[in-house]
């Protein structure tokens, strides 16, 4: 494939990453905490991402993804639990809905876990588009199977996220009156004048 073949997938991906990216992100602003949207959300990607994986037998069934695999898995929850901290949640008592902010440091780590595994998939294969090029070429290589292991990591972020956001809307720790917001910086709580 020539240079101009490798540049023009090249820019819908950057397109599509910087659109998820900007998505993503919105999400770090104070909203309210819905059980309904996180499970589906939360499914959502997981069941699309194990769909991703299942395209590709010649991965899941080697002994070198097997291996890594649950440890992948169980670093992304880790990390998605230890990125989870960072979220302020609250609780108004008027209405009893939980409240979340913040969480910058689990969409950054999120997102590199997205470009790292398709680098490396590019590194892998030659190709931007994820297992496209290691179906067609025969046996994985060490690196494809890499980036498969990556995103079962990014499987485990979303996974912690979504029984983080479970777990805080059925059993809120911290309240605060239905007459406070939030400022408009995120860092503190203002009274509204009556």
């Amino acid at each position: 494939m020539n240079q101009s073949g490798h540049s023009s997938s090249l820019v819908p991906l950057l397109i599509t990453l910087a659109v998820i990216g900007w998505l993503v992100y919105r999400r770090t602003r104070p909203q309210r905490v819905r059980l309904t949207r996180t499970v589906l959300y939360t499914a959502l990607i997981v069941l699309a991402s194990l769909a991703g994986l299942a395209a590709n037998l010649a991965v899941i069934s080697s002994p070198l993804f097997l291996g890594i695999a649950p440890l992948a898995l169980l670093a992304g929850i880790a990390l998605g639990w230890l990125m989870m901290r960072t979220v302020r949640f609250w609780q108004y008592q008027e209405t009893g809905h939980v409240w979340m902010s913040g969480g910058i440091a689990y969409v950054a780590i999120w997102l590199a876990t997205l470009v790292l595994r398709l680098g490396v998939e590019y590194l892998a294969t030659g190709n931007l588009t994820p297992g496209e090029a290691a179906r067609s070429a025969g046996p994985p290589t060490p690196l494809s199977i890499i980036a498969s292991d990556l995103l079962l990591l990014s499987v485990g972020l979303w996974l912690a996220r979504g029984y983080a956001l479970a777990r805080r809307r059925c059993r809120p720790t911290h309240r605060h009156p239905a007459s406070q917001r939030r400022s408009k910086t995120g860092d503190r709580l203002d009274r509204l004048q009556a």
